[in-house]
This record gives C-alpha cells, structure tokens and sequence, in this order.
C-alpha cells in the first residue's frame, strides 16, 4: 500500500460502507423476519494483527495473498459464524476484538483496489470459487506455505490438491465431532498449522462461490471492535 492509495481511501470510505448494521443480527438473532443462530468456532491467533480473508482452497497461495491495511493488536480473538437456521447456511463470519458496539463501519482492503471511480453502495471483497472463506493471520499464511510445501514434496505426484489431500479429511472430522449446523462434509474447521500455534478458521460461504466484502467495525472510541465477512446479506430482498 501507497501513500496515494491512503489519501484516496479516506476520501471514498464513507461511500463502502455495509447497507445495515452488521451486529445487529448477532444481537437480536432474528433480521427481516429472518430466525439466526450464532456459532462459536473458537478463536484465531493473529501473532501479527495483519489479517487475511480469502478462498483458502482457490486462493491461499505464496505471492498472491495480501492482508489487510487495517491491523489489530496480536492476540486471539473469538471467531463466530451467523447462521440461518432454516437453512443451516453461514450469513457473516464475524471476529471479535472486544465486546465494545460498533459505532461505524469500514470496507476492509488491502490497498490495490481501484478507487478511481466508487459509487455508494459498491464494495470490494474477495473472490470464491471453491465454496469457503478463511480468517488468518500473515504468519500463518507463511506457515501454510511451508507446510504444503513439505507435504507435496512428501507425496511427490499422489499429491492431487489441498481440498482432496489435506482439508477434506479435517472438514468431515469435525463434522462428526461437531454435528450441529454441519453438513457431513463439514462447513467449518478450526485447524492449526502442523505442529505450530498458528491456525486458519474455514467457514463455507453462504450460498457457495461469489465475491464478498469484509468491514472492519469501529466503537465510539474509534477502535477496531469486530471484523465481519457478509456472505449472505440480510438486508437483501433475494438474501444474496
């Protein structure tokens, strides 16, 4: 990120920002008429603050991963997933940095976005295209690397891709473990990096592949309280 891309962030900001409340569902569990459900996933350690959301399957690779500009403290924070119960799917996935109430809310970027012509109501996200999003910290992103790196080199050419070699097995594991709002090939994990402290939290994405935006959500005090993912939008007529 530039110097340039600040200056023009701080102009347009206002203009990406969320069509409702995001906390509020989480609070109320009920949104247009619609019956909500929250699920506590554990937490994830951001060891640098510098976060990443992304397609972990399509899109978690070595160079092309960016964290976000904004940043938090290093700590562990409590991962929750918002879920329509009639239809057992995840809306928002939601970390939370306090337990403070929004008071504004802010596109989570990355500063290569293209700020040149925003309109209100617009927003960038990230892109999906194998059915999940993640939140993880840059560290574990690199470790990531490292560890698929040593698993391929280990299989040789019986390693397919990470879905089928890797995260299929842990996905329909915790499914079995933690059945409710799971389907059996499991909707979310939790999982640490090989033998490492460091973890990425995986969470289906609504209605499957698409391209969904991230806010960061300020308190009165103007510091960073929440980060929310909004895969289904509630605020929504068709709920996508």
């Amino acid at each position: 990120m530039d110097k340039n891309f600040k200056e023009q962030f701080e102009k347009v900001k206002h203009l990406l920002i969320p069509s409702f409340d995001l906390d509020k569902p989480f609070s109320d569990k009920k949104f247009n008429d619609i019956e909500l459900d929250i699920l506590d996933i554990g937490e994830v350690n951001l060891s640098s603050g510098k976060i990443i959301a992304c397609d972990p399957l399509a899109y978690l690779y070595e160079n092309e991963v960016y964290p976000f500009i904004q940043t938090v403290k290093p700590d562990k924070y409590k991962v929750s997933l918002l879920i329509i119960k009639d239809e057992e799917r995840i809306s928002i996935a939601k970390i939370s940095f306090s337990n403070n109430k929004p008071k504004r809310y802010e596109l989570a970027v990355i500063g290569e976005e293209d700020l040149s012509e925003v309109e209100e109501g617009e927003f960038f996200g990230y892109p999906v295209d194998a059915g999940m999003g993640c939140f993880c910290d840059y560290d574990a992103a690199k470790k990531y690397f490292e560890y698929e790196n040593k698993l391929k080199e280990e299989k040789g050419e019986d390693f397919d891709n990470r879905y089928d070699d890797l995260f299929s097995d842990l996905l329909e594991d915790n499914a079995k473990k933690n059945p409710k709002y799971q389907s059996k090939y499991g909707d979310w994990l939790n999982w640490n990096v090989g033998e490492s402290d460091s973890n990425i939290v995986l969470f289906t994405s609504g209605y499957g592949d698409g391209y969904y935006p991230s806010y960061f959500a300020y308190d009165e005090n103007d510091n960073i309280c929440a980060l929310y993912t909004l895969f289904i939008d509630l605020n929504s007529d068709d709920e996508e």
